[in-house]
Order: structure tokens, then C-alpha cells, then sequence
């Protein structure tokens, strides 16, 4: 990440740096394994991005905050800088869950597990400080949806609405927004999301491919190479989102709020994904499709759960029922989609997107 001394000069930056991260401390990639890694990752993601500007690419450069907030940002600089911007305490908290979300992988999918492609992958080194290759794997997702989210503020051209110069991803603030600035703001969370969700989605196919060393794949290989493929960036891109708890929807609270929540950002990318999977995936059948999106979000919302509270008694018993999986439940994912608000709420959030539209400054 060369830009480093480009972001100790940009004094929009540092303001913005100050204001959402109370630091203006910046670290080198090669401050830590874990930075180290990390750049390699939101590079990857970079250069993609940067392949979809219509010109001027360059602009879009990133850093790495010395702070201990786990939060994200997309910065607007006044030197025409695009600024993506992961905080080290994010990459702690998602490197502190990565081994786990693993390990609930190899339960939940033996048969991915048991492949020959797999048992290839799961050869390799995995990155410093990771416990399994597979850790490494979803951490590597996790970051890879972060960094490609804020790219999408920038690609999307958000700085149209966010005229203040900067998007955080967690907002200290909570107040009430006017008229529909809460609606349209939740909107263009949804467009990073999806964004973000394709870059990170070609950022694994890349790694992967890179890993696999084959030159090419019989039928059966191909099968097996989209079904983990799919896996991995089911689980990693829920890995991130899911950094935000999903609970059941207040819906008076919902104007509150600067990001859609959380119940709907996670059903959101799951349906996306899936859509994805259909069109890019043709080895994957509707069956595969459906359990791969139940199951890593099962994995992903079981991990959010604390021992002992009211939202584990109930994981608990459902667990002890059988039948579906007791995460979705008991977190209130199961109930959103039976939710007549819910489906109302997300039509609303796709007329705002479109009325929006042309008010933005998009990058491609």
C-alpha cells in the first residue's frame, strides 16, 4: 500500500480520521503480520475496483488506522481522493472469529470438508495468526466484503449524498434524520453492501484459483471447486456483516438508524449470493444453493451468540428441538422473512435507491 505517505499529507483525512476514529495514527503494513496480510487483501480488492473507474483510478487509494475502534470508512478528500480506511481493531475482531466461523464450516458441510480440492486448500500456509488455513480463508472474505463495501460508496459516487466529506460504518451518532434522509441513507448501505459483496466475491474466486494449481478442472472438479468456492464466500461476506448483530427488527427504531438493519443487510446478501451462485455457478443445483445460504447464515448468526443471555436460552432449546436451524431462529432471522413490514420496508428501499440515482456522481 504505497499510499501511506499520501495519507499522512491529506489533511481531509485526518480530520475525518480524528472525527470517526478519535486517532489520526496510521500504521505501515509491515507494523504487524496481521497489517501485513490485511494490505495484501484490500490491494487485491483495490485493483479490482480501480478497474471499473471510468478514469482517473488512481484516486482510489487506501490506509490502515491505528485505532482501536473496529469501524471502516469511505473518505471524500478535497485532493480528489478516494479513501478506503479498515481500523486495526476491526481486523482483531474479525481475525478473533475467523478459527471459530472455520470450525463451524467443517460441521456444517463434511462433504466440502472431505473433497480432494479442499483437503488441497487446507494445505497450504495459512496466513500469520491463524489458527487453520480455513480461519484464514474467512478472514480473508470478511476483509475483502469491508474494503469492497467503502470502494462501493466511492464507485457508486455516495459522496453526491454524504456531503460531509465521509461515511463511517459504525456511526456514533444516532439522532433522527430528516424526512427520508434515513431512507435514502439505508439505500446506499444496501448498494455498497451488494458492491462489496461482488468484489469480495472475485477476490476469493482469485485466491482460490491461485491456490488450486490446476490448470484446468474435470466435470467433478468443477463441482466440487464451486461448491467450496461458494461456501467461502457465503461464510466470509456473513462473517463481516454480522459484525453487527442481527436481533429482531424494531421497526419504530428503523429512522433512527444510518445502516439498514442488520437482519436485513445479512437476508439481503444471502438472496444475493444466491443469485449469484445461479448465474455464475452453473456445477451448483437449486438444492446446493438453498443449503449454502441457510447454513452460512446459521454459521455466521450462531457465532454472535452469547452464553447465558435470553437469545442463547432460546438458540438452546431450538437446538435441543431439531429441525431448523436454531440460529435463524432464535436471533429473529426466521422471523423477518415472514414479516409483512419486512418485504414492504425492503420495496421501499429499492424506489429511494432509484430516485437517488441520478443525484449521484458514480465513479464507472
Amino acid at each position: 500500500m504505497a499510499s501511506f505517505e499520501l495519507a499522512k499529507r491529506d489533511e481531509d483525512l485526518k480530520y475525518q480520521l480524528i472525527k470517526n476514529l478519535l486517532t489520526d495514527k496510521l500504521l505501515l503494513p509491515s507494523t504487524s503480520t496481521l497489517a501485513s496480510s490485511t494490505a495484501d487483501i484490500i490491494t487485491w480488492v483495490i485493483q479490482d475496483a480501480r478497474s471499473r473507474y471510468a478514469s482517473n483510478p488512481e484516486r482510489l487509494v487506501a490506509a490502515i488506522s491505528a485505532s482501536t475502534e473496529a469501524n471502516a470508512l469511505a473518505v471524500w478528500s478535497s485532493s480528489r481522493n478516494d479513501w478506503i480506511v479498515l481500523s486495526y481493531g476491526l481486523m482483531e475482531r474479525l481475525q478473533s472469529g475467523a478459527d471459530n466461523l472455520g470450525d463451524r464450516i467443517a460441521a456444517a458441510f463434511p462433504e466440502v470438508m472431505h473433497s480432494e480440492l479442499m483437503q488441497r486448500l487446507l494445505q497450504k500456509n495459512s496466513l500469520p495468526g491463524f489458527r487453520t488455513t480455513l480461519g484464514s480463508f474467512i478472514y480473508f472474505g470478511a476483509i475483502a466484503f469491508f474494503a469492497g463495501h467503502e470502494a462501493g460508496h466511492h464507485l457508486s459516487g455516495h459522496d453526491g449524498h454524504f456531503v460531509k466529506g465521509a461515511h463511517a460504518e459504525h456511526s456514533n451518532t444516532s439522532d433522527m434524520l430528516e424526512n427520508s434522509a434515513w431512507l435514502r441513507a439505508q439505500a446506499l448501505e444496501q448498494d455498497a453492501d451488494l458492491i462489496g459483496l461482488d468484489l469480495a466475491r472475485r477476490g476469493m474466486t482469485k485466491l482460490l484459483m491461485q491456490l488450486c494449481e490446476v490448470g484446468s478442472f474435470s466435470p467433478a472438479q468443477q463441482q466440487s471447486y464451486q461448491r467450496v468456492l461458494a461456501v467461502l464466500i457465503a461464510v466470509g461476506a456473513m462473517a463481516a456483516v454480522l459484525r453487527v448483530v442481527p436481533r429482531e427488527i424494531e421497526w419504530e427504531g428503523v429512522p433512527r438508524l444510518r445502516h439498514p438493519p442488520s437482519v436485513v443487510r445479512v437476508l439481503t446478501l444471502a438472496a444475493s449470493l444466491s443469485a449469484s451462485f445461479k448465474e455464475s455457478f452453473g456445477q451448483l443445483d437449486a438444492t446446493s444453493r438453498k443449503w449454502i445460504r441457510l447454513m452460512s447464515l446459521e454459521i455466521a448468526a450462531s457465532a454472535t451468540i452469547l452464553p447465558g443471555t435470553p437469545v442463547d436460552k432460546i438458540y438452546q432449546e431450538r437446538l435441543k428441538r431439531g429441525g431448523e436451524p436454531a440460529a435463524i431462529r432464535a436471533t429473529g432471522i426466521r422471523k423477518a422473512l415472514n414479516d409483512p413490514q419486512f418485504r414492504d420496508y425492503l420495496g421501499r428501499l429499492a424506489t429511494e435507491l432509484q430516485f437517488v440515482r441520478p443525484k449521484l456522481k458514480p465513479r464507472t
